[in-house]
């Protein structure tokens, strides 16, 4: 599941300093696929701003007391001179790793947006400070929602979006696991104009 704490992580990665961005710029999730012996489920996040940093390694793990949790994986991004993660380092060793990890994985199946329902349980207005100018605001939604497909369901997710629009975006069958994975779309960075945040959320019987 995607909580609070890394969902704070990750806008925190996008109010990067201007030394790192010039522009803002959306934030993607690619589905690399599924481990079948080790039963995990690997996610990429793709950061589409003017940084250019690495993108963000996740994985479910299926053999876990917590399936549901999402991992973040730090190992790949740490700088061999200064032993600090470093997501700002050339990507020629780390498209590597991912690569490797490619050819243990098979591909997921891609379902059609037919009987799955978005259910948004709670949401609270409130306002933010805007990017341009701190002393004036702008409105903020406070998501707490669930996602049903039939007798699959995901655990209760958060969002914070600078407008009123919380969607599905796609939905995708997991191989030799009764499980499915959805992302969920919003406009979770209110920089310059606005760009949308995808996250994932696992759904189980």
């Amino acid at each position: 599941m995607m909580n609070t704490k890394i969902g704070i992580f990750l806008f925190g990665l996008c109010l990067s300093p201007p030394s790192f961005a010039t522009v803002g710029g959306p934030q993607n999730i690619e589905v690399l696929g599924y481990e079948v012996k080790d039963q995990k489920l690997y996610l990429l996040r793709h950061y589409l701003d003017g940084r250019g940093r690495l993108p963000q390694l996740y994985y479910y793990n299926f053999k876990s007391k917590t399936p549901n949790q999402l991992v973040q994986v730090n190992s790949l991004y740490i700088n061999p001179k200064t032993k600090k993660i470093d997501y700002d380092q050339d990507s020629k060793k780390f498209d590597q790793e991912i690569a490797k990890i490619k050819k243990r994985l098979i591909p997921v199946i891609s379902l059609p947006k037919q009987n799955i329902q978005l259910k948004v349980l709670k949401t609270s207005k409130g306002t933010s400070p805007a990017w341009h100018d701190p002393k004036q605001k702008v409105p903020k939604w406070t998501y707490q929602y669930q996602i049903q497909s039939g007798r699959y369901k995901s655990p209760i997710q958060q969002a914070v979006s600078y407008k009123q629009d919380l969607r599905l975006n796609k939905i995708y069958k997991i191989p030799k696991q009764d499980k499915l994975l959805v992302t969920v779309k919003y406009l979770g960075i209110p920089f310059e104009t606005g760009y949308h945040i995808e996250d994932p959320a696992l759904l189980s019987r």
